[in-house]
């Protein structure tokens, strides 16, 4: 009962945190500016938008064939996988949707939790890489579209990446370490309190052998290259909503301005899926990107509902299909 107390607790909070965004963000605007701009879209634009999504996710499946070490899953399980992944990241509340791909991993893939884990773990660390270097050289060559100061925009990043690539390379270790604080906390609780904590040492151990793994395979290079080509295709889908949507706009600076969005994304807010907290993102980049307050709001609002779109369909289609098949076999089977 005190676990659904607080489940309801942070479900109420994420909710209240989402609906406090949008209501205010709708302040701004109105529902008539966002359902004109929805209804003005080119489809010859979303139909780009919606190939470079499938990439995008294409993309992320083949990463997570090269950072698993345990077995081969096939490409195309990974695929509905991570589909599945990033649906869920829009609709589940206080980033829960994170621990969908480890599960689903475990429970088709035949992966351990713990090894999902270092995988994803290890993706967000090349994602966070190739963003803050994008954010760096997008401050660099729009510094007249910023306003803060363009050293302390590259010393923060250059903090950042820092600290990124030395928890990547020495997270084995730092796992250990923990590891073993756990281990010496549960014996002090006793056998009853400390099942727990000895649990949670076990799993630590785990993840460290699996952080272990990956980078004993020493890929840096293809995998780096594929979380690029993966932003590449994630960038041009909102290049191609924007000119869907009419705004002109150049690569570079869509490139610039969604920078701050994913960034907003990766913040401990717990809201319901990323709804309110990349539309904030989003109005803030392009506005520093040049675009008008309105234009700004109402595109991110717009971005947002047509990539869930995309999203659910991609995921409806990757559910539906193996059922189809797994069915068609099976008559073939009784014949």
């Amino acid at each position: 009962m005190r676990s659904l107390h607080i489940s309801f607790k942070r479900l109420l909070f994420s909710l209240l945190i989402t609906l406090g965004i949008i209501v205010f963000l709708f302040t701004q605007i109105s529902l008539e500016d966002l359902s004109v701009l929805l209804k003005s879209i080119d489809p010859l634009c979303a139909t780009w938008a919606a190939a470079g999504y499938l990439l995008a996710v294409f993309l992320r499946a083949v990463r997570y064939r090269q950072l698993l070490h345990s077995r081969e899953v096939p490409l195309p399980q990974l695929f509905r996988i991570s589909a599945f992944y990033h649906l869920s990241l829009m609709v589940l509340p206080s980033k829960l949707g994170e621990l969908t791909y480890p599960y689903l991993l475990s429970r088709t893939g035949g992966t351990s939790i713990t090894e999902g884990m270092a995988s994803l773990i290890a993706s967000r660390v090349y994602d966070f890489f190739i963003i803050l270097l994008v954010f760096s050289f997008a401050a660099i060559g729009f510094r007249a579209y910023f306003n803060v100061e363009l050293p302390i925009v590259l010393i923060l990043s250059s903090v950042l990446i820092g600290i990124i690539v030395f928890g990547f390379l020495y997270v084995g270790p730092l796992l250990r370490v923990f590891s073993d604080l756990i281990g010496r906390f549960s014996r002090r609780m006793g056998a009853k309190g400390g099942r727990s904590f000895q649990w949670l040492q076990k799993k630590g151990y785990e993840m460290a052998e699996d952080f272990s793994a990956i980078q004993a395979r020493r890929n840096y290079l293809p995998v780096m290259l594929t979380s690029l080509c993966s932003w590449l295709a994630i960038f041009s889908v909102f290049y191609a909503f924007m000119k869907g949507f009419g705004i002109e706009i150049s690569f570079l600076r869509v490139v610039s301005g969604s920078t701050i969005s994913v960034i907003t994304n990766a913040l401990p807010i717990s809201g319901i899926g990323n709804w309110g907290t990349m539309e904030a993102g989003w109005s803030l980049g392009f506005l520093m990107a040049g675009l008008s307050k309105e234009k700004a709001i109402a595109t991110g609002f717009g971005v947002h509902i047509a990539l869930f779109v995309i999203a659910a369909v991609t995921g409806f289609i990757c559910w539906i299909v193996p059922n189809i098949l797994d069915v068609v076999r099976r008559r073939r089977q009784k014949q």
